[in-house]
């Protein structure tokens, strides 16, 4: 029976490590194409800066593995190249004027 509550906890002793990775961060999922028609510019820009942002925090995570940092990081980026697409496509920005933008923060 010991050895079968054991198998159990195991899990529990995974949530402080996943509670240290988990703030705001774990949402860089592809946005549908829907979403991105209808989206405002100033809520498109806000979606490539956070996008660009947890990027740049990502590898900093402490508690998850470098395949979870790999992949949140380059989820982020393709999110963050969609839209940029998509401001590019509807609101007539360039790669340049894009660069230029500056984040708040």
């Amino acid at each position: 029976m010991f050895p079968f509550r054991l198998l159990l906890s195991l899990p529990l002793l995974w949530l402080p490590a996943l509670a240290l990775a988990e703030p705001d961060l774990v949402q860089c999922d592809r946005v549908d194409q829907a979403h991105l028609r209808t989206a405002s510019e100033d809520h498109l820009l806000a979606m490539r800066c956070r996008a660009r942002q947890i990027s740049y925090e990502a590898p900093r995570l402490k508690g998850v593995t470098q395949k979870f940092r790999d992949d949140l990081v380059f989820a982020c980026l393709d999110q963050a190249d969609a839209i940029e697409h998509q401001l590019r496509v509807k609101h007539g920005y360039t790669r340049e004027s894009l660069a230029r933008r500056k984040c708040d923060g």
